[in-house]
């Protein structure tokens, strides 16, 4: 455990750390106390099954899914000591205090106490220190004593106080401070069998097992025990080391490798085959020297250190040289020269050997490159141009700065030098330097096409063609802006014999036959890239968007390194790779430079362990909900629904969500927390999926859940919603009946009136029918007694004329009165009264009634006038002369007070 160190010791502490401070590391990934919003001080750290790192931080347990931190902290504020995730519980030991946390459904950590079960052991200030898993038990140790917890019952392993415990050869061990090495069988302590003399005053702090193997550590020595021996630590050169580092952790992370944690030194990665002993410390990248804890998984190193948490990629394909005091700058080039590296950087040239960087005497200011022709370093400075011998900067010319050096293939002795000005013929045979005349632009880079042809590319305004005869120039020709647009910025190569450019971030190859320029289609998937390296087999392209570098064959094999993996370091539109030999590759970075491992990183890409992400809360703006099932969100919470997520840290570069439903919704979470607006109600599945770096490999994770219709589209509300409906369906039809009766009482009605109206119609016809017919019989009756009333007076008249000429006098009256009975017949008239009567029914009562003095003669005649008689055919019906009838009918109008110029019959037609 960490102790206050000496201020003795500080200085021997820093010596120690600039020893070891040059050398090329691994990623470290450094997690700041002010990134996860917690204490310094980590004491142990752990990692799940599926990844997720756990931290026993001072305010309480750190979780850590990969994309963000939480804090967990007890009721108590206690100090976490140790942590151990087991079965999907997570174990921590404080002060006094022993538990597990475990996920809820909504993804909250609950904690569980089980200090009660330990009621009957006395307690008084322990603190528990390691946690570790054997035999489904889980036994924790304080300096104190041993407990066991099985069965939700804690007991005590004896009276033991160990200050380790480990598991070797299936037995749990357990080491008692400054005496024998046990284990624990059938409850039962038994000491290891060997020479434990040899260890007998040592207090081991930590031990660890690899194979057959036990390391055993004490703060200053390493100890190994194997075929039932113990013995020291076979190199002297690590224990050296740890007599100045103060030991504190063992983690033995392959066969060959163990990996040790101090005190005051860092980690010490120590290989048993090769011997190689490295040093990461804070100059190498670490936040602090101190290291409290330690776990390793899948080639990763997790520290708990006395300031933050850090991670180290130790199977990473690339390790990093870094220059921490910013002396060093941007560097643009390496070349390996006489066993040593040279680095071309913005402040000057650099030697770099056995971990040391040497600025070299008179290089400061910026070079662009460095170029090892015929063996000799050449160095494109900004001063010049020079050669390097023995680390002595040589000018060849101090005129202008200059950009790049191309050897001429046929005259092996001369070489075109690209500067600040142009571009010039050194002869190296005679040591003399000439410009190139028609030349006065800058020139970053030169391509020889042939032997009359050099193509160069201005650093900024374009691209020219340059003729010449034995470097005489005769023609310079620039070329017109490529796809309509100015060529600025331009990059120029040799491709198999081709001349290619890249500008504006397309590719364009020349075409000699049609001395044009056209698009070069087999690059086409390579825009936004430029082209850093090419060796015929393999190609690398640099992305200065991304931060990126793609190395590929041009046909089905690419590799491609992410941003992440370079942290984001590249020099961009200056990127550079050197190739060392087929599997190292160093890239140019802009605080130092890389090495790459091409056969690791093929490795990688193949056997690469992308984690499976996870949904670590789903919550609304009131309450969270449980990630077991498919929740559903009530319409007035889903305004804004969190979904928080984890990615533990693998290969994987991208935690990518898509969210499929009623609106379909792409894109990467950021910080492990994105947020859905205004959703609309419906189901959804939301899909989480983490992919490698080339996209080959897919981790995905799906997730259901629906937000509940609004009130006014709840199921209640629909089912009102359908019974009105239905109702006004219902109402709709019952008033449509209506209306059908109605109409059907109206067409009955009117059928009704109807067939009354004909019936009437046709009983009116057949009265008036009837009344023609009867008014015709009247008519007809009425003109025969007319006609035999006449006949009868006209015989009458005519017997009168003769009467003097009949014997029989008395018989000639009785004829004559019978003649004028029969004119005179009441019988007949009773039975023109009656038929007149049938056809104009009220006629006598309705004259009587107007005119009440009228005598039955009177009425007679308004009966015959009625018919519309003429008085001709009156006067035999009466039985009086014409004009006895037009005597009748002036008196008829005197009673009826009628003007003289009003017609009597139609008087009486019209109103009677």
């Amino acid at each position: 455990m960490k102790k206050p160190l000496p201020k003795c010791l500080i200085l021997l502490m820093f010596l120690v750390n600039y020893t070891y401070s040059q050398e090329l590391v691994p990623p470290i990934q450094n997690y700041s106390p002010a990134e996860y919003s917690a204490a310094s001080q980590n004491w142990d750290i752990a990692l799940d099954e599926r990844g997720v790192v756990y931290t026993a931080n001072n305010q309480g347990l750190l979780v850590f899914d990969g994309l963000s931190w939480e804090l967990f902290s007890l009721e108590s504020q206690s100090i976490i000591r140790s942590v151990y995730p087991y079965k999907g519980k997570i174990f921590t030991g404080s002060y006094k205090e022993f538990g597990y946390w475990e996920p809820q459904e909504d993804g909250c950590m609950a904690y569980t106490s089980l200090t009660s079960l330990m009621s009957e052991f006395n307690m008084q200030s322990d603190e528990f220190w390691e946690i570790i898993s054997f035999e489904e038990a889980i036994f924790f140790r304080s300096f104190g004593a041993v407990y066991k917890y099985e069965n939700n019952k804690i007991s005590k392993v004896q009276n033991i106080v160990s200050s380790a415990l480990g598991i070797f050869q299936d037995k749990l061990i357990m080491t008692p401070r400054k005496n024998k090495v046990v284990y624990l069988e059938n409850n039962e302590i038994n000491p290891l069998e060997g020479n434990q003399e040899l260890i007998s005053d040592i207090n081991i702090i930590d031990i660890d097992t690899k194979g057959d193997t036990l390391y055993l550590g004490g703060k200053e020595s390493l100890y190994i025990y194997a075929n039932k021996k113990f013995s020291p630590f076979w190199d002297e050169r690590l224990n050296r080391i740890l007599e100045k580092s103060e030991l504190n952790h063992i983690i033995s992370v392959s066969k060959d490798k163990i990996i040790l944690g101090t005190i005051k030194n860092g980690i010490i990665s120590y290989n048993i085959k090769t011997r190689q002993i490295h040093v990461f410390n804070r100059r190498s990248g670490l936040q602090n020297n101190t290291v409290l804890g330690m776990t390793y998984d899948k080639g990763r190193l997790w520290l708990a250190l006395d300031k933050g948490v850090d991670m180290i990629d130790l199977s990473a394909p690339i390790i990093f040289y870094t220059d921490n005091t910013g002396e060093l700058g941007a560097v643009y080039d390496i070349q390996k020269y006489n066993e040593k590296y040279y680095l071309a950087s913005n402040t000057g040239v650099y030697s770099f050997n056995d971990g040391e960087l040497n600025l070299i005497e008179n290089t400061e200011d910026h070079t662009w490159n460095l170029s090892v022709i015929d063996d000799v370093l050449f160095a494109n400075h900004n001063t010049g141009i020079y050669k390097i011998v023995d680390d002595e900067f040589i000018s060849i010319e101090s005129r202008t700065g200059s950009f790049n050096i191309e050897k001429i293939a046929d005259d092996p002795d001369k070489l075109l030098i690209a500067s600040y000005t142009g571009i010039s013929l050194y002869d190296r045979s005679k040591d003399s330097i000439k410009e190139l005349d028609s030349i006065n632009f800058p020139v970053k880079n030169i391509i020889l096409e042939d032997s009359y042809t050099i193509w160069a590319a201005h650093p900024y305004e374009g691209i020219y063609k340059i003729t010449h005869d034995k470097f005489n120039v005769s023609k310079v020709q620039k070329v017109p802006g490529l796809g309509g647009v100015a060529n600025f910025n331009p990059k120029i190569y040799e491709l198999n014999k081709q001349i290619i450019i890249y500008v504006n971030d397309k590719w364009f190859k020349y075409n000699p036959f049609k001395e044009d320029f056209e698009n070069f289609n087999e690059l086409n998937s390579y825009t936004n890239s430029r082209l850093i390296f090419q060796d015929g087999v393999e190609y690398v392209f640099a992305n200065s968007k991304e931060g990126s570098i793609t190395i590929t064959d041009l046909k089905d094999n690419n590799l491609r390194v992410s941003s992440q993996k370079l942290n984001n370091r590249l020099v961009r539109s200056n990127e550079n790779l050197i190739k060392e030999n087929d599997s190292i590759f160093y890239i140019t970075l802009n605080d130092g430079f890389a090495r790459l491992n091409l056969n690791r990183l093929k490795a990688e890409d193949k056997d690469q362990w992308i984690s499976k992400p996870f949904i670590k809360e789903f919550a609304d703006e009131l309450q969270r909900y449980s990630l077991s099932g498919s929740p559903v969100i009530p319409y007035k919470n889903s305004r804004n629904i969190i979904v928080k997520a984890g990615m533990p840290v693998s290969e994987a570069t991208e935690l990518r969500y898509s969210l499929v439903g009623d609106e379909v919704l792409k894109g990467s979470f950021i910080d492990g927390v994105i947020t859905f607006q205004n959703l609309n109600y419906g189901d959804y599945e939301l899909q989480l999926s983490a992919s490698g770096t080339n996209n080959d490999e897919t981790s995905t994770e799906k997730f259901f859940f629906k937000i509940a219709p609004p009130w006014y589209f709840s199921a209640w509300m629909k089912t009102i919603y359908i019974l009105f409906f239905l109702g006004v369906i219902l109402f709709f039809y019952w008033l449509n009946q209506q209306k059908l009766k109605k109409h059907q009482l109206q067409l009955e009605e009117k059928f009704e009136k109807e067939h009354a109206e004909r019936l009437n119609r046709i009983e009116k016809e057949r009265l008036v029918n009837e009344i023609d017919l009867k008014r015709k019989e009247l008519a007809n009756t009425t003109m025969m007694a007319a006609k035999k009333n006449e006949v009868l007076m006209e015989i009458q008249g005519e017997l009168n004329k003769d009467k003097s000429k009949f014997s029989n006098q008395f018989r000639l009256k009785h004829i004559m009165n019978k003649i004028n009975n029969a004119v005179k017949s009441k019988d007949e008239w009773k039975v023109f009264e009656t038929n007149f009567t049938e056809v104009h029914e009220d006629f006598f009562k309705d004259v009587l009634d107007s005119y009440p003095k009228l005598t039955s003669k009177d009425l007679k005649l308004c009966s015959y006038l009625k018919m519309n008689l003429s008085s001709k055919e009156i006067a035999p019906l009466m039985g009086i002369s014409v004009r006895g009838v037009e005597v009748h009918r002036y008196r008829l109008r005197k009673k009826m007070n009628l003007e003289s110029d009003v017609n009597l019959t139609k008087f009486l037609i019209k109103n009677f």
